[in-house]
């Protein structure tokens, strides 16, 4: 739909172009000038906003028990084992990014890493790599960095294709739907299949998620909102859900 819709308004200004009576040749390389900047900006897309998650550094084998961890659930879930990055940061949270479920990343942050048990790591780990087997990552890495995409700083942002998004139908420009947490956590607790692993994670984390400097644009892809700018069920209601399983 992103690229349908981008080589449509590219043919759009086209055809402005030639009822506007400009010279023959302005309208195409105007329309194939408009195509040339979205796949640039659209391919490098990926790679930045995984910087917006912050300074994440390679597990390079210091974290056995992380990896050991992530191999044996995606064992279970047969999907292929992500790229383990680590942020360091004081702060408990945890995130997947990817485009592709077999060309993903988790990003773990030091404190999650040094501060949870096994039964809750592994919960954590097991509710991001259930949502890179079920799509949901690609679909909101793919929503971030396609229709959702961003430009600027955090005081200065703009959405250049958000109208292309508009016109598309208008749900995936919004980025995706923050509700699904609930869902998110019973995915994750089917691979584990002891919801009191994610409740202790969740009581954990639950005062020592934000972590300074991350954007807030990044929201959708962590376990929990590390800016607390997003409107996302509390983490009390998602307690309460899983109790009821």
């Amino acid at each position: 739909m992103f690229w349908i819709s981008v080589l449509l308004f590219s043919l759009g200004i086209c055809g402005v172009g030639l009822l506007l009576n400009l010279p023959i040749w302005v309208p195409p390389l105007a329309g194939l000038m408009i195509l040339a900047v979205v796949v640039r900006i659209s391919g490098n897309a990926e790679r930045r906003l995984l910087e917006r998650c912050g300074e994440t550094e390679p597990e390079s084998g210091n974290y056995p028990r992380i990896t050991n961890l992530v191999d044996a659930l995606c064992l279970t879930t047969g999907v292929s084992a992500p790229e383990i990055r680590v942020l360091r940061s004081s702060a408990s949270n945890i995130a997947a990014i990817g485009r592709s479920p077999d060309k993903s990343r988790l990003i773990l942050t030091t404190g999650l890493i040094e501060s949870v048990s096994r039964v809750a790591l592994e919960a954590v780990l097991a509710n991001r790599i259930a949502q890179i087997t079920n799509y949901r990552v690609a679909l909101t890495t793919t929503t971030l960095t396609t229709f959702g995409l961003t430009l600027g700083s955090t005081r200065i942002r703009i959405w250049p294709l958000l109208p292309l998004g508009l016109l598309s139908g208008g749900r995936l420009a919004k980025g995706p739907d923050l509700d699904s947490d609930f869902s998110d956590d019973a995915a994750g607790v089917a691979v584990t299949r002891y919801p009191p692993g994610m409740v202790e994670a969740l009581e954990i984390l639950e005062n020592q998620h934000q972590i300074a400097g991350t954007d807030a644009h990044t929201s959708p892809l962590w376990l929990l909102d590390p800016s607390d700018g997003a409107e996302r069920p509390s983490v009390q209601a998602r307690i309460a859900s899983l109790r009821e399983m």
